[in-house]
């Protein structure tokens, strides 16, 4: 499918806000976590702030698929054009990366980068939805089910697109890396609650 520059930019504008969101959120919890620690009278409600926070990246991972849904169900570059499919994959990717002035006025390199960063947004929120060692897998795992089921819907709809394999695993990276990048940044988060200090018995810190 043909991926146009203005969807690019909504796709760096809905990271951007997942990104900010994303920082408030944990910025909050880190200070819940920190008041509840520092108090040995008050305890925290068990998973309130856990579940406040899946609510919120819920709804920002449905909002960063407006710009992806946008893009890939909007008509191809001419109306009446017919539908094809690509069943080869790897097959637009190598293709495309055979040229050697490939850069990024190239359509063909919107194409390849554009299906990977639609759903670096989507990754990135979706991520926080999850948790455990696995959260990528099934981030990627939404992100692949999710565009396959576009690709079917471009080809039904008779957009004028070509629903190819190749969008499927480019679409599926870019919502992998949103999620591991979450998942790098959430681990650092994490090591320095660990690290916050304790209150004794007594009410001094430990």
């Amino acid at each position: 499918m043909a991926i146009h520059g203005g969807g690019v930019l909504l796709s760096v504008c809905a990271t951007a806000c997942a990104a900010v969101i994303g920082v408030r959120q944990a910025r909050k919890e880190t200070r819940e976590a920190r008041e509840a620690r520092e108090s040995v009278w008050r305890a925290p409600a068990p998973g309130a702030g856990a579940a406040g926070g899946r609510a919120v990246f819920g709804a920002v991972a449905l909002l960063a698929l407006v710009p992806f849904l946008l893009v890939t169900l909007s008509h191809g570059y001419g109306y009446g054009a017919e539908s094809r499919i690509s069943a080869v994959p790897f097959r637009e990717i190598l293709d495309a990366s055979a040229h050697a002035d490939l850069d990024l006025s190239d359509v063909r390199a919107v194409n390849l980068v554009g299906n990977v960063l639609l759903l670096v947004p989507f990754g990135a929120a979706a991520a926080f939805l999850w948790s455990g060692r696995r959260r990528v897998l099934k981030t990627a795992l939404a992100g692949a089910v999710f565009s396959l089921i576009v690709e079917v819907a471009q080809y039904v709809l008779s957009l004028g697109r070509v629903s190819s394999v190749d969008d499927v695993l480019l679409n599926t990276a870019g919502a992998a890396l949103g999620a591991f990048l979450v998942r790098r940044w959430t681990g650092r988060t994490r090591a320095r609650r660990l690290t916050l200090p304790r209150p004794s018995r007594a009410g001094g810190r430990t």
